[in-house]
């Protein structure tokens, strides 16, 4: 029988069974949910929330750590996947128990009195949500890596981004208007208990369906095995080196440009979500596609050179922000808009492509582990350092483009140099899962084929002049 996909018919040339097509649809349906979770706890939401409970700049650095140094525990639970085969249990029950963990956070206001208490609580409940995510996120991976087909990975990767982009555009908006019109705590109590609903909802739509088994290594110690060749085998090395030096030049800013938005500029709720998110999030929705075709023919390499290095050029637009001043953000996120979105999907496409199909849990575990560490050190390194240049700064007083240098813009210039250096050092090594040698190949078969179009338009349009004038 002929199915075929609800988010895109052309599933239906690739696979041929109702449940796996089923299972394709609740994957997106599940992210577009888990949306309203990610815009209350990744967004500016959370980092109003951190600094009304009284959290400091190295303190949010911390919390903004602890999710993913608890990715270390991926590990853990990529063993059990290898030694068990129970992909669902362990996906079902680290996902509920993280859902659980974000709603809790909505009451720590009412809980407990004091600065110091609430960002203990903060800090416990986050840690709890970040550990037994690290569950969900090695099933996860292993169950998209086996029923999304390789022909179309590209394009539904970013079918699954451009529908969960939507929604977070619609939840942000909430969010950011329920933060400006319920005073005090209450608004966050709101948005952190709706986000924690919705996110359980997003976990429980799996509860129905039989998650396929993970490919698991034959012989002596496999797990070990397959540790070892992470770092030994030229792809998997090369591709996790590049995302372990990629992850630091990142995160060592990424978390401060919304508290620097909220505490410098002084911009409200409503107008970070409107510049930032939302101006992101249509660009994405309006080019994202296009990045997945793009991928599926040329590989995930070319396109992170573009992706990444015009984006990080960005950050040059916050040098001459002033408080007050809301260009800056809109800019920088315009950018973001139609270049971060390739990233994302490079990123887990990368993992599915660059990971032995045999002991995939465990490489994928390594992936997150070094990952999370490297992202980790860099969000502790940023909060310390912005703490510690704060008053230095303040003291030499200096200028750019006749506005105040501070100690944000002094990260955000560092981190610039980072990133410029990581593209331009690690980059060139990652292995093209689409058979081109070198990013100049690439590029070259891509250009190539834009030539030959312009070519055959321009044939057809002085073709039809012709016929006119007869």
């Amino acid at each position: 029988m002929r199915v075929s996909g609800l988010f895109n018919r052309s599933y239906s040339l690739y696979v041929r069974d109702n449940e796996t097509l089923r299972m394709l649809d609740v994957i997106v349906l599940s992210a577009a949910t888990g949306m309203f979770l990610f815009a209350a706890t990744g967004g500016a939401a959370f980092t109003g929330l951190a600094s009304a409970l009284g959290a400091g700049e190295f303190a949010f650095g911390l919390i903004s750590a602890l999710p993913v140094l608890a990715g270390i525990l991926q590990i853990l639970a990529s063993y059990l996947v290898e030694k068990t085969g129970r992909n669902k249990t362990i996906f079902m029950a680290g996902g509920v128990i993280q859902r659980v963990s974000w709603f809790a956070v909505a009451f720590i206001p009412y809980l407990f009195p004091g600065v110091q208490p609430r960002v203990l609580a903060l800090i416990v409940l986050v840690t709890l949500a970040a550990m037994s995510g690290s569950f969900v996120g090695v099933t996860h991976m292993l169950l998209m890596a086996a029923v999304i087909p390789m022909d179309i990975r590209g394009r539904y990767i970013t079918t699954r981004q451009r529908v969960s982009t939507l929604v977070s555009l619609i939840a942000g908006l909430w969010f950011a208007y329920i933060l400006d019109h319920m005073p005090g705590f209450s608004g966050y109590t709101v948005v952190f208990a709706v986000g924690g609903v919705a996110g359980l909802a997003d976990i429980l739509m799996y509860a129905r369906y039989k998650f396929p088994a993970a490919a698991r290594s034959a012989g002596a110690s496999p797990f070990r095995k397959t540790l070892r060749e992470c770092f030994t085998a030229p792809k998997t090395r090369d591709y996790m080196l590049f995302w372990i030096f990629w992850s630091f030049a990142n995160q060592i800013c990424s978390p401060f440009f919304n508290k620097y938005a909220i505490d410098v500029l002084g911009l409200s709720f409503i107008s970070i979500i409107l510049l930032g998110q939302v101006t992101s999030n249509v660009l994405s929705l309006l080019v994202v596609s296009r990045w997945g075709v793009f991928i599926d023919r040329y590989g995930s390499a070319p396109l992170l050179l573009i992706s990444i290095g015009i984006s990080s050029l960005g950050i040059l637009v916050w040098l001459p922000a002033v408080p007050g001043g809301a260009l800056p953000l809109f800019l920088f996120n315009f950018i973001g808009g139609v270049f971060w979105c390739a990233n994302d999907a490079c990123m887990v496409n990368m993992q599915f492509s660059h990971t032995p199909e045999t002991g995939r849990a465990a490489a994928l575990a390594v992936y997150a582990v070094v990952t999370s560490l490297s992202t980790a050190a860099a969000l502790i390194t940023g909060g310390a350092v912005l703490e510690a240049l704060a008053p230095v700064m303040r003291g030499l007083a200096l200028t750019v483009f006749g506005t105040p240098f501070d100690h944000y813009k002094l990260l955000f210039t560092c981190a610039l140099v980072l990133r410029v250096a990581v593209l331009a050092v690690f980059l060139p090594r990652v292995w093209n899962e689409k058979g081109f040698p070198t990013l100049r190949g690439a590029y070259g078969e891509a250009f190539g084929q834009t030539r030959a179009r312009a070519r055959d338009f321009l044939t057809l349009v002085r073709s039809a002049r012709l016929r006119r004038r007869k």
